[in-house]
């Protein structure tokens, strides 16, 4: 275990500054063209100087864009695979062989490689387009913020016409009883996850038209219908008055007694 952490963290570090230089190189690109050129024997003014290191800019921020995301791409589908093959071992040891190859390619994934450039570019369609290839199933005109928490995207499925707003997490994973447990999360099509939002594994959004507002976490054994919902169990309310609707408390105790029922068993 002990040999594990130190080389997470050696990875990790090393990593980081690759990814680092990476980012120096692509920023300080247009100053070194500027130099080049200015200074070398091209007979080239100060304007013609200016104008092919502000060109070099967008050029060098392209290629750190490509270059990070086909990193990110290369250590899933080579460290990892496909999480469904995760998923089909059940409950996996937190010392175990699996777990490490997972906490690896967070790490360099998901805290290091690929937030910031999706960040940096801030486009609808290039998130899209990214998480489509690690592996997510994502539907038409469904439009998700580059600073989502996602991960395990071969578990994920969200529908057409769907919008995933900024920091909402929708992590397929979950450590409970020893181990590392991974799970599917759908999202219907028309559905609405609002900022911060969280969506465990375990729980279900049933049906479309689902609005879940700021803040609110969907609870493993919890199940969403159509709706506005809020709060921590997720209760049905009106977006108009703020109030509960009728049958919201019944849902709610009817969604306690399902978790009550899930931590009991697991006990047992």
């Amino acid at each position: 275990m002990k040999i594990h952490l130190l080389l997470q963290y050696f990875i990790f570090i090393y990593f980081k500054y690759i990814v680092l230089i990476l980012t120096l190189a692509a920023f300080y690109a247009n100053g070194i063209v500027f130099w080049r050129f200015y200074y070398c024997d091209c007979d080239l003014g100060n304007s013609a100087a200016i104008g092919i290191s502000v060109a070099v800019f967008p050029l060098s921020l392209l290629a750190l864009v490509v270059v990070c995301l086909t990193i990110s791409l290369a250590i899933k589908w080579i460290v990892i695979g496909n999480f469904k093959r995760f998923q089909s071992k059940g409950l996996m040891a937190v010392d175990s062989s699996d777990v490490f190859r997972w906490l690896i390619a967070n790490l360099l994934i998901l805290h290091t490689a690929s937030p910031f450039v999706l960040q940096l570019i801030d486009e609808f369609w290039l998130t899209a387009t990214f998480w489509k290839m690690m592996g997510a199933t994502i539907g038409t005109n469904t439009r998700i913020d580059p600073n989502v928490l996602l991960f395990e995207v071969d578990l994920l499925e969200i529908g057409d016409n769907c919008r995933v707003e900024e920091m909402a997490t929708l992590l397929c994973h979950r450590f409970n009883d020893g181990g590392l447990k991974l799970e599917r999360i759908v999202i219907p099509s028309n559905s609405y996850i609002q900022s911060r939002a969280v969506i465990f594994p375990g729980s279900e959004v049933s049906e479309e038209h689902v609005t879940m507002l700021p803040l609110t976490p969907l609870n493993p054994g919890e199940k969403l219908t159509s709706g506005h919902w809020q709060g921590s169990p997720a209760e049905r309310v009106s977006i108009k008055t703020g109030k509960l609707l009728p049958g919201a408390a019944t849902r709610r105790s009817t969604m306690l007694s399902e978790r009550s029922t899930i931590s009991v068993s697991g006990i047992v």
